[in-house]
């Protein structure tokens, strides 16, 4: 029996090893072709790609449609899995590859109905473009084919890919609309909610402006904060109220951002001017972005070398330098949205009121397929303005108008800037853009700077469209799209340099015309602003690095101090833990650091006081909306070191007896939760918290192999205040800082690989320089491997 049960195991044993190599097999042979000649039907001529020692590619052809094909042919054998979540998540089409796991964000975007606008743009888009397309996706099409087996991630799946199609570049697009921009209106419908509960001066107080930190290019100021009289608004007068924050469900102001700034050639060691840029995203493997130099050596003036991040699913270079311009983007958070309520006719059903009279609603069928299930038929509700979104707490329809609905406002003339020779020439190019509408920065090679807004800007009647309107204003709805001609620019700015950091840009007729979509507090712009005025005259692409990795904690300071000041020796008489607090603030560097224990714990506390004194100050609004999720804007810090400083007796959360006590009360919360991670609070660096977890999509499904398919776990500095923007899953998807015509001196980051591949040399190549801050060459380096594409004989 001994030697049967030991012959069936050495069987099992060798039949698992069989079997696991050839899994390791096929997982192998789907490592893309680096090398030799590769037949390409669709090509008119031959292209080369060539790959350096990081997998960076240079791509170079007589004509730019086969230059895209050969970009396609090389984002699909590195990022073929990649891409087709981007696709299918705009399109709502997540479950039909990944199951009824997905089914509720198909759900919710599959009303916005993008693959019809996708549709619809490609069918609109001027011929050039939709060549490009056409020539892409053919790339992308021959690049699967060319894979000796499917993506890893399929044979995980057990599924195949699908063909590639010209609208589904435009679908990954509206992806990062989904991303950038909001989808379902909360921000408005919370301002809504906030001014209907609210007397109008304490809602104003509350989204007033952190003027303390204003940063605006053109020396702007928005009016400061008012605190509202007793007589307006007093807390103690409002009765039996909750006036306690939720329990750590709140929903978190949005982290995404973005830093970009230019310098003029009287600020740069070369003349010419000097770009940097780090788009602040949420990272994942593979990044966002794929680094690729196209060069098109066509004759009759069309030659492009073009070096930049392009991202996989699309023909062009997002940001970058061709040799005469550089530029660069951070969100704008302007208004490119309105949200209308649908005012029901009580005379009919199924329409709703507008100022022209009733009017129908329109229901389109969708379907959602669901791999392992049975499909899910949609009925999508649509308005004049565009789909219904959800409900107000009276039953009524929701309506979201978004510059993403619209085929007209998506293109590609984002390719343009390949060839654009001039500052002026290319914020002409960045106001027709067809993206999410974006802070451009600009510079060129004669030291010539320049900001716009690249992306289509609403034109918008008179009001406020900060809140929700009803459907029977005359005042709803966009009216068209701003001209080129006219979006708000800044040219060569005396200063000499120009800084966007996500916060508001500019005020007066610039801003009516651009809106509020949530500006950030301009502590990072400000920041910026005063480390590239203490570089001086003289800076090079080091510079640039220097300020992108600042983590200084300058927002923090004062709160430092303030809690400092709390702690006397009558709040720590008899309490060991605040004791234990003011001793370990001792240490304060000042930096987001990973060693740093202070700056860990002022900012819990500082984050503590903020959502107490926000959610007591919104506290009817929260009673009359209990299921909805409100969240301090970013601009409430205005307002609320507003309140610290003057202690006004009738907005003290009434749980408190005073200011000082209700800020006691608020250390004590925040030591509190961080009793488990930190017993001891001089071992509670910042470090121990700010832990950087980039990962896989399937890695959560896949126990074990975390090792193999996400990026190394680390403890990173920085935070989202300060230049060096850093979480958990959040942070910088690339870095850098280049002058147009000098891009050999140039250096570049992202937090990952070109390849989409475990196996792949190139998975991990570039995630230690970006973490440690390590300088690497813009340029992609010399020639390891080549593959030359030839057009196929017919």
């Amino acid at each position: 029996m001994q030697k049967l049960l030991l012959r069936t195991g050495v069987g099992l044993l060798l039949a698992m090893l069989v079997l696991a190599a050839l899994g390791w097999f096929s997982f192998r042979q789907s490592l893309p072709v680096l090398d030799g000649d590769t037949a390409a039907r669709g090509l008119t001529s031959r292209v080369t790609i060539e790959r350096d020692a990081r997998g960076a590619a240079t791509i170079s052809g007589r004509q730019r449609d086969d230059v895209a094909y050969a970009l396609g042919f090389v984002h699909a054998q590195d990022r073929l899995f990649q891409m087709d979540l981007l696709r299918r998540a705009s399109a709502g089409e997540l479950s039909a590859l990944l199951g009824a796991g997905t089914l509720s964000t198909d759900r919710e975007l599959r009303v916005h109905r993008f693959r019809a606008v996708a549709h619809a743009a490609v069918a609109a888009a001027a011929p050039a473009e939709r060549a490009l397309l056409e020539a892409y996706a053919a790339g992308v099409n021959a690049g699967a084919a060319g894979l000796r087996a499917r993506p890893f991630e399929y044979l995980l799946l057990r599924a195949s890919p699908e063909r590639w199609q010209p609208e589904d570049s435009v679908l990954v697009v509206l992806t990062m609309f989904l991303q950038l921009q909001e989808a379902d209106g909360h921000r408005k419908l919370e301002r809504g909610l906030i001014n209907a509960a609210l007397p109008a001066a304490a809602a104003a107080f509350v989204y007033a402006d952190a003027v303390d930190w204003d940063a605006a290019l053109d020396g702007s100021h928005r009016p400061a904060p008012v605190v509202p009289a007793a007589a307006d608004y007093d807390l103690r007068s409002l009765g039996n109220l909750d006036f306690r924050p939720p329990d750590r469900g709140d929903r978190s102001r949005s982290a995404a951002g973005s830093n970009n700034w230019a310098l003029s050639g009287k600020r740069t060691a070369s003349g010419a001017a000097l770009i940097a840029n780090d788009m602040h995203l949420g990272i994942r493997v593979p990044n966002t972005w794929y680094r690729a130099r196209l060069k098109v050596e066509g004759g009759g003036g069309t030659s492009v070398d073009i070096t930049g991040v392009t991202l996989p699913g699309t023909p062009a270079v997002v940001a970058g330098s061709n040799g005469h311009v550089a530029w660069g983007f951070t969100n704008s958070y302007g208004d490119y949205e309105d949200l209308v309520v649908a005012v029901p006719d009580p005379a009919a059903k199924d329409r709703y009121l507008s100022a022209a009279g009733s009017q129908a609603f329109t229901h389109v069928a969708e379907r959602i397929l669901v791999k392992g299930g049975q499909a899910v038929d949609l009925d999508v509700v649509g308005t004049e303005w565009g789909p219904v979104i959800g409900r107000d707490a009276s039953g009524r329809a929701l309506v979201l108008e978004w510059t993403a609905h619209d085929p007209a406002a998506i293109n590609l003339a984002l390719v343009g800037l390949e060839s654009a020779d001039s500052v002026e020439a290319a914020l002409g190019i960045a106001a027709r853009c067809g993206i999410p509408a974006q802070n451009f920065v600009v510079g060129d090679s004669a030291g010539h700077i320049g900001w716009t807004i690249a992306g289509q800007i609403p034109r918008r009647p008179p009001g406020d469209p900060s809140a929700p309107r009803l459907s029977t204003d005359t005042a709803v709805g966009f009216t068209g799209w701003l001209a080129p001609e006219d979006h708000p620019r800044i040219v060569d700015p005396e200063a000499g340099q120009i800084q966007t950091a996500n916060a508001r840009v500019v005020g007066g007729a610039a801003l009516a015309l651009i809106g509020d979509g949530g500006y950030d507090r301009g502590v990072r712009a400000s920041r910026i602003a005063a480390d590239l005025a203490a570089h001086g005259n003289r800076q090079t692409p080091r510079d640039m690095l220097a300020v992108q990795l600042d983590d200084s904690a300058v927002f923090l300071e004062r709160w430092r101090a303030r809690l400092v000041a709390l702690l006397d020796a009558a709040a720590i008489q008899g309490h060991t833990r605040r004791a234990e607090l003011k001793a370990a603030l001792e240490g304060w560097h000042g930096h987001a650091a990973i060693e740093d224990v202070g700056y860990r714990l002022v900012r819990a506390f500082r984050a503590e006081v903020e959502r107490r004194v926000f959610y007591a100050m919104i506290a009817p609004a929260r009673a009359q909306n209990p299921a909805f999720r409100f969240a301090p804007p970013a601009s409430f810090e205005g307002p609320l070191w507003l309140l610290l400083e003057t202690e006004p007796a009738h907005l003290v959360p009434p749980d408190s007896a005073s200011w000082r006590d209700f800020e006691l009360v608020a250390a004590d919360a925040a030591l509190a939760a961080l009793d488990a991670p930190c017993p001891k609070l001089a071992e509670c660096s910042w470090g121990r918290a700010n832990v950087v977890r980039i990962r896989h999509p399937l890695s959560p499904a896949l126990p074990g192999l975390g090792a193999l398919i996400d990026m190394p776990v680390e403890s990173l500095p920085g935070d989202q205040d300060m230049p060096r923007v850093m979480a958990s899953s959040f942070g910088a998807s690339e870095r850098f800082g280049v002058s147009p015509g000098h891009e050999s001196e140039a250096y570049f980051h992202m937090p990952g690989g070109q390849s989409g591949h475990p196996l792949s040399p190139y998975y991990k190549s570039d995630f230690a320089a970006w973490a440690n801050g390590e300088p690497t060459p813009f340029l992609p380096g010399a020639a390891e491997h080549t593959l030359t594409l030839v057009p196929a004989s017919h």
